[in-house]
């Protein structure tokens, strides 16, 4: 028996598969359809690591399980090579950045191949490629012409080092980013709660009034509230997009100053209103320093509580955030912390609210208010001040205002220039470009400017997962025949980190296309899985901290098979497993005994009760763990399948090894085709085999030794079934019926009875 060679052996399936087009369903004619997606990857210079192989090989086992399980599987690849992420690298080398993503994507597939993964490439796609980016601006115009486009000037998150707007989703805590707060000069400051920073580069967001481009995704604010309770996805993730979309009921409120203004606060709480001892309203200025305390300077102005008159002073603040509700709150120290902390510092007054009043009620009958819903979420701000994304197809005419560029002339390509560092000037490189932007109006045709601003990379990534399928298309985005035959995604597998980015742009976007007739379905992922972010000595994988660990080196030297086993091994998929070098040479290990066993000289004698009722126990066992994504469990109890054929090899058959590599074929797809094809002598291929099925009645019950005790000294021992072993009531009865412990309790008074489920019972009897 020669020693596994993964490299051979890896090339020699993967080459295989490919040319048998395992992996290729046939989308028009496919029964039992299941699209399988793994959230695409923005093709960086460092190319996959091991994070990459952690979430990518999650969601390739599962589709090699569905695969196993008679379903027609489509799992697409791609990549989002738009963006800052590409362009900031292109920036860094000076090669230009359409050079750069041919380079990385091309890595990116070498990568993916070697892993095994079962992809169709058939379908990929690129979002920087021409083809997909015209649909992306067609896109574009549906929202423009259903009105949920627009151009204002507006306040709006600054970086100052990456030089563009950002959404407000992408504007987070440090801690949040993972990074350690920068100031615009690039030095690292304290981190106080009320720091704001650039998800991706981890720099304080400035405010700037700035004329930007968004889409009305609070229009389906509600919508998108309440269709959260028919898809299946964790808890924390529909949580954090409650919690982003922020809807709260309560009253607006109009205060008067005693200069005859008016400042109309929003509140939840009118209830408290009496109790209200100062108004607090946002200021830019204010809350934008980098302070940890509540910071605040009076006005000089006082406003007329309503009911009474009373007067409150009015307060800037910096924990009045702008966009909340009216920008102005009613400070009342007795009820809210925020509140209290303000007024202390400042020597407000603080007074308790009158609990016997519904000021609701009284509120509204004399006029000083009205009820009022309120949203956290804010129109999704889509232009960018960069080069490196589709340029938005919009022509400003001094005559006809905004016009939109036909549909007949898309794509509007994005030219090749030399000079595409961004210059946070508020313009981006192309407004540098007149051959780009001086253009004659579509419909007057007088002259006119170009939009030289281009979309986020998240208005690229909203609508991907409706390509796939129709990527050869070259009339429409999608195919209406073949859209409607595999959309929905049946399964959705990516990070949690996206919950309120990527995922909510996705729904809303699907949710605009089914009210425009393109779409029959209003959820694009009815299940999502959010798995887990793999670290290294304790910090998530980043190339800042130096701890990402690069995949090629381990394929090369442990082969792919045991690098796949290895993550799926570490921890539950909706964990955070800790890479370790010493455990994939463990994993190694391993491997190397299933090629041992399976080479082994089979027997034909019957196998004993023991042998098959533990393979039925783990076929069992491991079926549960795939469809509930515990695949380190699955892992686990395969081990201990091996550990008791390896110590009864006399009783290794040929059906005992095919349901081997069967149950191992997800997770070690090379190694169980090879041995299912040239050591078992089965047809090609064990991807199209079905998953075997266990027999509940040849399973021996599991049973438990419980010590029994009778003053602390051990007088017996009972077998009992394992579903007996964790109830007291149970297990107490059958050991007083014990022979040997019958004698030892006999006319003696029970004074206590001590219970461990499933390991002893201890009588505490009076001596004597």
């Amino acid at each position: 028996m020669d020693k596994y060679d993964h490299k051979k052996i890896e090339k020699k399936w993967q080459e295989k598969w490919e040319k048998e087009k395992i992996y290729f369903p046939d989308l028009s004619g496919a029964e039992g359809k299941y699209y399988n997606l793994w959230m695409f990857p923005y093709p960086s210079a460092e190319g996959l690591h091991a994070g990459h192989v952690f979430a990518s090989t999650g969601s390739d086992v599962f589709g090699r399980f569905m695969r196993m399980q008679g379903k027609t599987v489509f799992q697409p690849i791609g990549y989002d090579s738009f963006g800052i992420h590409s362009e900031n690298y292109a920036i860094k080398i000076g090669e230009d950045p359409h050079r750069v993503v041919k380079r990385t994507t091309k890595h990116y597939e070498e990568q993916m191949r070697s892993l095994g993964h079962g992809y169709d490439w058939m379908h990929t796609l690129t979002t920087s490629d021409p083809d997909y980016y015209r649909w992306t601006q067609w896109l574009f115009l549906k929202m423009w012409q259903a009105g949920l486009a627009y151009k204002k000037k507006a306040t709006v998150n600054f970086c100052p080092s990456c030089k563009t707007v950002l959404a407000d989703e992408q504007v987070v805590t440090p801690s949040a980013a993972g990074k350690e707060p920068k100031n615009a000069r690039g030095e690292v400051v304290d981190e106080t709660p009320e720091i704001k920073v650039c998800e991706r580069c981890g720099t304080i967001v400035e405010k700037r009034d700035l004329d930007q481009w968004f889409f009305k995704i609070t229009k389906y604010a509600d919508r998108l509230l309440e269709s959260l309770e028919k898809i299946d996805w964790s808890a924390r993730v529909k949580l954090a997009q409650k919690n982003w979309i922020g809807k709260s009921q309560g009253m607006l409120i109009r205060f008067k100053t005693e200069d005859g203004e008016e400042i109309e606060v929003f509140t939840t709480r009118p209830d408290t209103l009496n109790a209200a001892t100062f108004i607090a309203i946002a200021d830019e200025d204010f809350y934008n320093r980098e302070s940890s305390e509540k910071i605040g300077e009076f006005t000089g102005k006082y406003a007329l509580e309503p009911l009474s008159g009373r007067r409150l002073p009015v307060w800037k603040t910096n924990y009045v955030a702008p966009g909340y509700g009216t920008g102005a709150i009613m400070g009342v120290p007795a009820h809210d912390e925020r509140d209290m902390e303000f007024a202390e510092k400042y020597h407000l007054d603080i007074v308790q609210k009158d609990p016997d009043k519904n000021l609701w009620q009284e509120i509204s009958e004399k006029g000083f208010g009205k009820k009022h819903t309120n949203y956290h979420l804010r129109d999704w701000l889509v232009s960018r001040q960069r080069y490196w994304g589709a340029p938005i197809p919009m022509v400003d005419c001094p005559k006809c205002g905004w016009v939109p560029v036909p549909e007949k002339d898309l794509p509007v390509i994005l030219p090749n220039i030399s000079d595409y560092k961004p210059e946070g000037t508020g313009k981006g490189p192309l407004a540098n470009h007149k051959e780009f932007y001086q253009v004659k109006c579509p419909k007057c045709g007088g002259d006119a400017t170009r939009e030289t601003d281009v979309m986020d990379t998240f208005v690229d990534s909203s609508w991907y997962f409706l390509r796939y399928p129709s990527s050869g298309e070259k009339d429409a985005p999608f195919d209406e025949g073949v859209t409607k035959k595999w959309l929905p995604v049946d399964l959705y597998f990516g990070g949690a980190e996206h919950s309120v980015l990527h995922l909510m742009y996705s729904r809303f976007v699907t949710k605009v296309l089914f009210d425009l007739k393109f779409l029959g379905f209003d959820e694009p992922f009815p299940k999502f899985f959010a798995h887990g972010l793999m670290i290294k000595d304790g910090f998530k994988m980043s190339k800042s901290r130096g701890n990402v660990v690069n995949p090629d080196q381990y394929v090369s030297k442990f082969g792919a098979d045991t690098l796949r086993l290895y993550v799926m091994f570490l921890g539950p998929m909706d964990a955070s497993p800790d890479f370790r070098d010493s455990g994939i040479e463990g994993m190694g290990r391993f491997v190397a005994r299933l090629w041992k066993l399976f080479n082994q000289p089979l027997t034909d004698a019957q196998p004993s009760k023991e042998v098959v009722s533990k393979l039925n126990q783990v076929i069992k066992k491991v079926t549960e763990d795939m469809y509930n994504f515990k695949y380190n469990t699955a892992i686990a109890s395969i081990m201990e399948l091996v550990n008791m054929l390896e110590d009864n090899k006399n009783q290794v058959s040929l059906p005992i090894l095919k349901s081997l590599a069967l149950i191992l074929a997800p997770f070690a797809p090379h190694l169980a085709e090879e041995v299912w094809v040239e050591v078992l002598g089965q047809p090609f291929s064990i991807h199209k085999a079905s998953w075997p099925e266990y027999d509940s009645s040849l399973m021996q019950k599991d049973t438990v030794t419980m010590i029994i005790q009778v003053n602390g000294k051990i007088r017996a021992t009972l077998s009992l079934g394992s579903e007996y072993a964790n109830t007291q009531e149970k297990v107490v009865e059958i050991a007083k019926k014990d022979e040997k412990i019958v004698k030892w309790l006999e006319g003696k008074k029970i004074k206590k009875t001590v219970f461990v489920p499933g390991r002893l019972v201890n009588f505490v009897v009076e001596e004597g």
